[in-house]
């Protein structure tokens, strides 16, 4: 009986393996068809996003194929980092409590299978973070030494990035390492302006003040309620006014931007439909009404601009040798 037991288990786990296995093969085989005739240039809409072997799968399953396909040297990592955050995004918000969404992004952050992955985590983190702090939790009305105590417990439970643990203790522990003992409570709004007004007037640098807008923005917008229930386009423009206004910089901006304005475009059958030039046409208005920044848009020109021209198929005709010209003596 045992015997049986062992000899069903080996096979049923051989099954599995085997299907997976056939998973890949096929995979690997339905990526052939989106490559431009005579060029290596790989279609991103036909190749990805409605691709068979993507369209209709949950994010896992996505970000899992996509980690084979990458591990295979079948997809670049220059064509997928648009959808990798996306199908990243939708994952760590499957469920509905903010606590168990950081859970789950310490999950995807420590899987081996995902470690291939250009996902940014840091990022991800920061914002879902952000979001838990503000709206579960005291942590507004907390003291610099409570914040910085409640944000070194949840990193000990590896639920927050060092990058952004290492922002957050920039902002506090200076006001507990001097012994300051009085302080009041500042919206993250505001603390992004007096930030803004520190590095206008010289006393702090840019380094200091890239991270600390991160975690204050990140803060800042999951306090916004009207941010959180516009559409694609509001949260452009709301980015853009930020910008504007200098409370957030420009490093600042394209991260935040870059999901918004890729599911403004990718969510548009229109958009996916249309021919690689019209899709440069509807980036470049995106550009000109200020909806998006000039690098998010060159990365997004990298993904959907024109098809470079296909190169001769056929071979170099072999150039005739000359004749040596005879040497004067």
């Amino acid at each position: 009986m045992v015997q049986d037991s062992a000899m069903a288990c080996r096979q049923s786990s051989g099954c599995a393996v085997l299907g997976m296995a056939v998973a890949i093969v096929v995979a690997l085989g339905l990526l052939a068809p989106y490559t431009t005739e005579g060029s290596d240039r790989f279609d991103v809409v036909s190749g990805v996003i409605e691709a068979p072997m993507f369209k209709g799968k949950t994010p896992l399953e996505r970000l899992t194929l996509a980690a084979d396909l990458l591990r295979a040297n079948k997809l670049k990592h220059s064509d997928m980092s648009f959808p990798l955050l996306d199908w990243a995004d939708q994952y760590l918000r499957e469920p509905t409590e903010p606590l168990e969404r950081l859970q789950r992004w310490a999950t995807l952050t420590n899987e081996d299978k995902f470690s291939n992955l250009r996902i940014p985590r840091d990022f991800l983190n920061r914002m879902l973070l952000a979001e838990y702090l503000v709206n579960q939790t005291e942590y507004l009305k907390f003291s610099p030494y409570e914040k910085l105590a409640l944000l070194g417990k949840l990193e000990q439970e590896k639920l927050v990035d060092w990058s952004v643990a290492l922002a957050y203790a920039r902002i506090y522990a200076g006001g507990v390492i001097v012994g300051s003992k009085d302080f009041k409570n500042t919206s993250p709004s505001e603390a992004l302006r007096r930030l803004k007004e520190l590095q206008d007037a010289g006393l702090v640098g840019w380094h200091y003040r890239v991270p600390s807008e991160g975690v204050l923005a990140a803060e800042a917008l999951a306090l916004d309620g009207e941010y959180q229930r516009t559409d694609y386009s509001g949260r452009l423009r709301k980015l853009e006014a930020l910008e504007k206004e200098g409370l957030i910089s420009s490093l600042t901006r394209k991260e935040l931007e870059k999901l918004p304005a890729w599911r403004l475009l990718v969510d548009d059958p229109s958009f996916l439909r249309a021919a690689p030039a019209e899709r440069k046409d509807r980036i470049l208005r995106l550009k000109n009404q200020d909806l998006i920044s000039g690098s998010t848009y060159s990365d997004l020109m990298a993904v959907f601009g024109p098809l470079a021209l296909a190169s001769p198929s056929g071979s170099k005709p072999t150039p005739v040798p000359r004749k040596a010209t005879p040497q004067a003596k």
